[in-house]
């Protein structure tokens, strides 16, 4: 060896001796979590909330052009949850859900009415990034809503762009203050957690703004409009990943327009539903 080179190799034959000494809270804290690999038992029965598309206790993002029916999907989605009601032909189990409308607009609450949904929902925008999130405070909420109808199995954020507050979406810090904000809120109430985003101008390339995005969540639906607009059902929904379960499942659907009254002015006030292939007919 070239005299006053370091010999990297030996520190790695010959490790500095470790001192016994007492572990800190943390240390044993990490320490509890190191088991044997083949001590390890098949997981059987995966808490799901839709089968083979939501787990309980993940995060999702759902995403598509602007007027694919997003909100429409992921109400007719949350309503199925609430009711306990088999979604496109897939088993579903029941539970409560929480609906944060961030991009409500003037008419959502038609779309409730139309899909004659009964969960909970939040009204108005709320920040999810930032030293001003409301994280904390949507946990408390409901933590409290708990108390009196039961823990929650969903909530569904709509959309994405709307809890951003000032921070910016292509931003990798920006978007890894949301996904924590998102864990917090997931792992404190043990629900799954549903985003609703948007497409870039590339369609392409995915939901919009920066990719640890995807990296970062269990599961990723495309809603797509499909090529040939004049089928029953134009519309599709797409698993694009799934961290622990098979990818690719599609369900087609359409929107169907639904009467809710006449005005003031003798028209129609109208809404949709999602109806898909499977059913033939809304639930």
């Amino acid at each position: 060896m070239t005299r006053g080179v370091k010999d990297n190799h030996s520190a790695l034959r010959n490790p500095t001796p470790f001192s016994r000494r007492p572990l800190s809270h943390h240390a044993q804290a990490i320490l509890s979590r190191i088991v044997p690999a083949d001590r390890v038992d098949v997981v059987i029965d995966r808490p799901y909330v839709v089968k083979g598309w939501l787990d309980q206790g993940a995060v999702s993002v759902v995403y598509g052009e602007p007027n694919v029916g997003k909100s429409f999907w992921a109400i007719d989605i949350a309503h199925h949850v609430q009711e306990g009601l088999p979604w496109a032909g897939h088993r579903v189990r029941k539970g409560n859900v929480l609906y944060v409308a961030a991009e409500g607009g003037a008419m959502f609450d038609n779309r409730l009415v139309a899909r004659k949904a009964r969960f909970h929902v939040l009204q108005g925008a709320i920040t999810l990034t930032g030293r001003s999130s409301d994280g904390p405070g949507l946990v408390e909420a409901v933590h409290a809503l708990s108390e009196t109808v039961g823990e929650f199995s969903l909530i569904v954020i709509d959309t994405m762009a709307r809890v951003m507050g000032d921070a910016d979406e292509n931003a990798a810090a920006d978007i890894g203050q949301l996904v924590k904000n998102v864990d917090r809120i997931k792992e404190a109430t043990g629900a799954h957690v549903m985003i609703v985003h948007h497409t870039g101008k590339d369609t392409a390339r995915g939901a919009r703004g920066h990719s640890s995005l995807r990296a970062a969540v269990d599961t990723e639906i495309q809603l797509t409009a499909k090529d040939d607009d004049l089928m029953p059902y134009d519309k599709r929904a797409k698993t694009t990943k799934q961290r622990d379960m098979p990818g690719g499942l599609e369900v087609d659907f359409r929107l169907q327009r639904e009467v809710l009254g006449t005005d003031s002015d003798g028209d129609q006030v109208t809404s949709c539903t999602v109806v898909h292939e499977t059913e033939g007919g809304p639930a």
